[in-house]
């Protein structure tokens, strides 16, 4: 059965000449990215904004998108305007955090303890105790980057609103980085974030503020697809196809959908 995410922007391509796209908490833009396969391989249908807080990634992000020429890269978080401390594994310890599924996928040195960096640090010290025998007190380093509200970040590059994706990894802030992506503006179609390490509470509380928004939410293994229901034909159409697909998915695997009411 395919990835729903990817059927989803499968669908999105049928219907749009250009795909507006937008990643928050890029990392590296490729590996372990969800939307890098399609992106690529339709370079001359989209545009994509990738916004990354830690600037030691920058150089790997503008090799994997090198080949892109619609790509825009921005070094800094999305919340509330100000600064946010992040929470990060130092560089001289990367080579030392190489769990399983990093490697069993071919992925570089960096990628994985890169990819845990956070506004918590308890979520760092959980990772390192999982994963490896480092001494977080030793490991860990905090990071003061800037912070700016997504439609912010897009006017000052004058980047086309509205938007059709917005996709979120930032480790357990995706929830404040869709408070902070001012929703009536920027319209995404779909917004993909990973659900797994946000709190029950503070997740019930998303998926709430995300329907009265008109998005149905959908549950993906680890993550959430969003799907704007409300507003332009477009986005009914999407919304009315998208849940009919859901409940097939569902359907086969003899489970009732996983949706917003």
């Amino acid at each position: 059965m395919p990835n729903p995410y990817q059927v989803a922007l499968s669908l999105l391509s049928k219907i749009k000449k250009q795909i507006n796209i937008i990643v928050v908490g890029a990392n590296d833009g490729k590996f372990n990215d969800p939307i890098y396969d399609f992106v690529m391989k339709s370079i001359d249908r989209t545009a994509v904004c990738l916004i990354e807080p830690n600037t030691r990634l920058k150089c790997y992000l503008k090799e994997n998108y090198s080949g892109h020429p619609k790509s825009k890269i921005i070094n800094c978080a999305i919340g509330p305007n100000g600064v946010l401390t992040l929470y990060a594994i130092k560089e001289k310890y990367w080579s030392d955090f190489q769990p399983s599924y990093a490697t069993n996928r071919g992925w570089p040195e960096y990628r994985a303890a890169t990819g845990i960096t956070s506004a918590s640090r308890e979520h760092l010290e959980d990772a390192l105790k999982d994963h490896s025998n480092i001494n977080a007190a030793e490991a860990i380093t905090s990071l003061t980057v800037p912070s700016k509200e997504l439609d912010r970040v897009l006017q000052d590059i004058d980047w086309k609103m509205p938007i059709d994706v917005l996709q979120i990894d930032t480790e357990g802030y995706d929830d404040s980085v869709i408070y902070s992506s001012n929703l009536k503006l920027t319209k995404p179609k779909y917004i993909y974030f990973e659900l797994c390490h946000i709190p029950k509470d503070r997740l019930d509380v998303l998926v709430n503020y995300l329907s009265r928004e008109g998005y149905k939410t959908y549950k993906i293994q680890r993550n959430a697809l969003s799907v704007k229901t409300k507003g332009s034909f477009l986005c009914r159409f999407l919304g009315s196809f998208l849940f009919i697909y859901f409940l097939f998915v569902t359907k086969k695997s003899n489970k009732r959908p996983k949706t917003s009411k």
